[in-house]
């Protein structure tokens, strides 16, 4: 006769209301893998709460506070964008959980692991009219790669083995794997609560203190003299690399760094002439070291040797690389072993100068035809598109031209990639480099040289525009400022600034003065939305353990101001906020919206609807929310308000003012001028 298994219990709480021991369960299974979860108050979601701050002083994870629940989420998703970890926001039940919807919808395209947890009404008060229910289970539906519900009475609290599959715990840490596998991205949790909400009554069968419940300690919170890296290492463990040092496996060792170019041919002619240094023989990833091998074994050849037939045999194509948001670090590699041009864009982590990306290259894919540029631009027969490209209307007519074959590098899938598109999906980088070829002679060198004159046009045209106004600063002179000078991670707001970013700075990855870790640009470009920037900085500063500075466009700043409110007890994140304040929407007027402004009796109604003129007082606001504030009316008091890091700590607001009416006639100056590239 067999007696039935007895739950398997690691510690005892059954002297608590069943709503706490449901929600330490749900913390013990996150901490399997995530080290930060951010707050919003309320009643419904109270047992978390409690359960929460037992796990903080026990060491598990650290909790941030915040009054709004979108502002809580986008903070969320910056901490998960900077650690590549999953990242929590907990909010009570009814409206509070919509306010999560633009940072799932964002962490969707954005492949970011954020992970909703959203207290319910039990199963019994809804459909009854009861305060604050609606239906919450699936309301992000095609947006996350997995949803649990568990409803207190029917979840298992206490498992019946170490690896029962059913328990709530282990459930949750299933959850938080589907966050982090092939297709990273958000998930939803949603927790049915019964009344009581609040930890028992202290009384003869609870034991005093916080019981050891929860799972890994993690670092302290204090600041000490760690440097960011090291404390990031210790937040979120040593197997997680920073996106801007990741390789593919087997890539660094193999691939190395890209031989120095040789002179090409005359600018004026189509690139196909001799006089430029090869690439160094193709090598990446396991994939091609195993083609290289087979070759080897069959042709009683060395390594070396099987590696240079192999890239022998790939032929030659004028092939450009288009690195968009997130590019995978590989294809990089790849285009520089193949001696391919990069046209990166500030948040493909491609963009730095030491990586022999072309400068300006907006401007030479807007070269009238028959200029040197265009020509160039013409006789491109292949790109390979890594990342999710999305500034430019230029690169995505470069993709989409009829006479060009345009492949998706896409290693572990992309979230927003439509396979209805005209161009394929090439899964490992043996396909790739097949499609790439070798760059004929001189190709990455007539790129380069154009990109050198693109800058200088460039250059020119910004001095030429600081004359027109006597001296007054333009929102591209002050991106480009910004983005060349600044020694922090760097977070770019959507709309203009970082389309200004793209359009005129030379990024290098080490300034004067800097770590060699400080420059990153992070971006929120799955849906590009002005929402939740600033936000999204203050999480990255919270997980990096670091001043980042945020580089935002006036209406980006004021749509998420929620981010500036903070409670007192919380630890404030040290970020620095540029704000470019042109007093509206500066891009609508370099679209076609602008063109349509200028045509008699419509200039009044294209500044009201697209435009939006707002004259808010921006000190005034930095000081109602307690912040420190600096106006720069000219660079020298932008670097000064940009300086003195050791210095500061908390939020700082750097107002700079613009004139966004002179910004069409500008891009129409340098577009005429792109015919001389």
């Amino acid at each position: 006769m067999s007696t039935p298994r007895r739950p398997f219990r690691e510690f005892d709480d059954a002297y608590d209301a069943e709503s706490l021991r449901l929600a330490r369960r749900v913390i013990r299974g996150l901490t399997m893998s995530m080290r930060h979860i951010v707050l919003a108050p309320g009643s419904r979601s109270a047992p978390m709460a409690y359960a929460l701050r037992e796990a903080e002083e026990l060491g598990a994870i650290a909790v941030h506070v915040r009054i709004d629940e979108r502002s809580a989420a986008f903070t969320a998703l910056g901490i998960a964008l900077a650690t590549k970890a999953p990242a929590g926001v907990v909010t009570t039940s009814g409206t509070a959980t919509g306010n999560l919807l633009p940072a799932m919808m964002e962490a969707d395209l954005s492949g970011i692991p954020l992970v909703a947890i959203t207290a319910d009404r039990p199963e019994e008060l809804h459909g009854t009219g009861a305060n604050q229910t609606t239906w919450q289970q699936g309301m992000f539906a095609g947006r996350v790669r997995d949803e649990i519900h568990l409803e207190q009475g029917e979840a298992r609290l206490e498992p019946e083995s170490r690896d029962d599959m059913l328990a709530a715990e282990t459930q949750v840490g299933l959850l938080l794997r589907a966050a982090t596998g092939t297709s990273p991205g958000p998930v939803h949790l949603n927790i049915g609560f019964r009344d009581p909400l609040v930890p028992a009554a202290p009384g003869q069968d609870r034991p005093s203190g916080v019981q050891r419940w929860a799972r890994t300690p993690i670092v302290r919170r204090s600041r000490g003299t760690d440097s960011a890296e090291q404390l990031r290492a210790e937040i979120i463990g040593s197997e997680i690399l920073d996106a801007g040092t990741e390789t593919a496996p087997g890539l660094t060792e193999a691939v190395g760094p890209a031989a120095a170019p040789q002179p090409g041919e005359s600018s004026d002619q189509v690139p196909n002439a001799p006089g430029a240094q090869g690439p160094a023989p193709v090598s990446a990833d396991p994939a091609l070291d195993a083609a290289s091998d087979a070759a080897s074994a069959a042709a009683g050849e060395s390594p070396a040797e099987a590696a240079a037939r192999f890239e022998a045999g790939l032929g030659t194509a004028r092939t450009v690389f288009v690195m968009g948001a997130d590019a995978p670090a590989e294809a990089r590699e790849l285009a520089r072993r193949l001696g391919h041009p990069l046209l990166a864009e500030p948040s493909s982590d491609a963009r730095w100068s030491d990586l022999g990306t072309i400068q300006g290259y907006r401007l030479i894919l807007q070269a009238p035809e028959g200029s040197p540029a265009g020509i160039l631009t013409d006789s491109v027969d292949r790109v390979v598109v890594a990342g999710r490209p999305t500034l430019t209307r230029p690169v995505q007519a470069l993709i989409n031209r009829s006479d060009v074959e345009a492949v998706q590098y896409a290693p572990g899938g992309e979230a927003w990639f439509d396979h209805r598109l005209a161009r394929r999906v090439l899964p490992d980088l043996l396909a790739l480099a097949q499609f790439a070829r070798k760059a004929p002679p001189g190709w990455h060198d007539s790129w380069t040289e154009r990109g050198l004159a693109a800058q200088r046009l460039i250059d020119a045209a910004l001095t030429e525009q600081e004359a027109l106004a006597q001296g007054e600063l333009s929102s591209v002179r002050v991106a480009q400022f910004v983005a060349e000078t600044v020694k922090t991670p760097l977070l770019l707001g959507s709309s203009s600034v970082i389309r200004d970013v793209d359009l005129a700075a030379v990024l290098n990855r080490t300034v004067l003065g800097a770590r060699d870790d400080a420059r990153r640009i992070y971006a929120m470009r799955g849906l590009s939305g002005i929402d939740g920037n600033l936000s999204a900085a203050s999480g990255i500063a919270l997980a990096r353990s670091t001043r980042v500075t945020a580089l935002v466009g006036d209406l980006t700043f004021l749509h998420d101001v929620n981010a500036l409110l903070l409670p007192a007890t919380e630890r404030e994140p040290d970020l620095d906020i540029v704000v470019v304040n042109d007093s509206g929407g500066a891009i609508f007027d370099q679209l076609e919206h602008g063109a349509v402004g200028r045509r008699e009796g419509q200039a009044e109604a294209v500044e009201r609807f697209f435009g939006t003129p707002q004259t808010v007082d921006i000190e005034a606001l930095a000081d109602a929310y307690g912040h420190d504030y600096h106006f720069a009316e000219d660079l020298e008091a932008l670097g000064e308000g940009l300086s003195g890091l050791e210095d500061r700590v908390g939020i700082r607001i750097i107002e700079v003012r613009t004139d966004r009416s002179v910004l069409r006639d500008f891009h129409a100056r340098l577009r005429a001028a792109a015919a001389d590239l």
